[in-house]
């Protein structure tokens, strides 16, 4: 049952492992199979050595339709961003080391340092702290969801999603890389900034 899927995902799993955007067995990551069902990662395992076989296919109340073990408790906030968004066919949710030390800061990554951020992220958001696999968490997404791409987690991570899995992954390391960027750029000075008027022609 969606055996491409499931190697697209496994793929993109090895992807975030492999650039150092996961560690251990955090961060969840899921498809939109159909209009019925969706595949998820299963809780506790690495993401660099999860195969295809292990992921899970579940429906949109969150019962198991095929695949062993444990859903990611995440699962809430996922199916609600493909509640709202019916334009996203793909989520990741993971801790990378720089964008969740903004997101720990209390900080939104700034939109006006890196042309990166208007032209391929649109933006990013800052959400509310919530705890780990409750509905809070997916209740403090979702104002974000019309406007943004990319939400970042207080004292959490970061949740990237869009029109595939590989667009959510490239929109997941830009925005790593921009907050790895500035962070950096920090050690030698304040950042300069890009001119508002130059911001508005970036498309």
């Amino acid at each position: 049952m969606y055996e491409k899927e499931k190697k697209e995902l496994e793929k993109v799993c090895h992807l975030l492992y492999e650039r150092n955007l996961v560690a251990a067995s955090d961060g969840n990551v899921s498809v939109r199979a159909s209009d019925e069902h969706i595949l998820l990662t299963p809780s506790g395992k690495n993401k660099g050595l999860v195969e295809a076989e292990e992921m899970m296919v579940l429906d949109l109340e969150g019962n198991m339709v095929e695949g062993e073990g444990k859903a990611s408790k995440e699962y809430p906030m996922h199916r609600s961003i493909y509640q709202n968004r019916p334009d996203v066919k793909a989520v990741i949710h993971t801790h990378p080391v720089y964008v969740t030390a903004f997101a720990l800061s209390g900080k939104n990554l700034p939109d006006n340092h890196l042309i990166e951020m208007r032209m391929m992220l649109k933006g990013t958001a800052l959400a509310e702290y919530a705890a780990p696999g409750t509905m809070e968490m997916a209740e403090v997404v979702e104002p974000f969801l019309s406007d943004y791409d990319v939400v970042l987690l207080k004292n959490h991570g970061v949740v990237s999603f869009g029109k595939s899995l590989m667009d959510v992954f490239n929109k997941m390391e830009a925005a790593e890389n921009m907050a790895k960027t500035i962070i950096m750029s920090k050690i030698l000075g304040e950042p300069e900034v890009i001119p508002e008027e130059d911001r508005t022609r970036m498309k």
